[in-house]
């Protein structure tokens, strides 16, 4: 349970860390507006980007029907074939989500930081299932979401790297936010 959560998230990228079970996941879906608040208030952006440690994409669609649904929820048309190929998935593209690996679900997920860039983005263990390439490629989506002034929230256990890029860095344990 979050207790006296306060985060308010200027441009730029701000860390969250704490051990599992600590509350990351559960005060980035509160923030998305994805858990009711038992109280207090949420004031957020009502266009955000939230990625959750899961892909969050629809299992039975290819990756090309997925950022191409996603673009379309958000009005936007996109050439897919461009972001799918930075993110290395030209040759499953066509394929069912559910046949691809789980790194290449976890690209396909995050590639949406290239299409969607909305002010805020919230990441939620945007490593997970990561090979070194792919970890490459989130590192280039997130400084190009940097260099937009976008406001990112991600949420990790280790990439100490992060922090010399960081504005901001909390850490969360026994449902309290601090700053570290």
């Amino acid at each position: 349970m979050l207790r006296n959560v306060s985060l308010e998230l200027p441009p730029g990228l701000t860390l969250l860390r704490g051990p599992n079970g600590s509350g990351k996941t559960t005060l980035l879906r509160a923030m998305a507006g994805l858990v009711p608040l038992a109280r207090g208030r949420r004031h957020t952006p009502s266009s955000l980007l939230y990625v959750g440690h899961r892909p969050m994409l629809l299992r039975g669609l290819s990756p090309r029907a997925n950022l191409a649904f996603f673009a379309s929820f958000r009005g936007r048309t996109i050439d897919t074939n461009e972001v799918l190929r930075r993110w290395g998935l030209q040759d499953v593209a066509g394929l069912p989500v559910e046949r691809l690996s789980a790194g290449q679900r976890k690209r396909a997920s995050l590639a949406r930081i290239d299409l969607e860039t909305e002010n805020v983005v919230l990441l939620d263990e945007p490593f997970a299932d990561l090979d070194s390439d792919g970890v490459v490629l989130l590192r280039a989506a997130l400084m190009s979401a940097l260099a937009r002034d976008q406001s990112v929230l991600l949420a990790t256990h280790f990439h100490e790297e992060l922090d010399r890029d960081a504005k901001q860095r909390f850490v969360l344990g026994d449902g309290e936010l601090r700053a570290i």
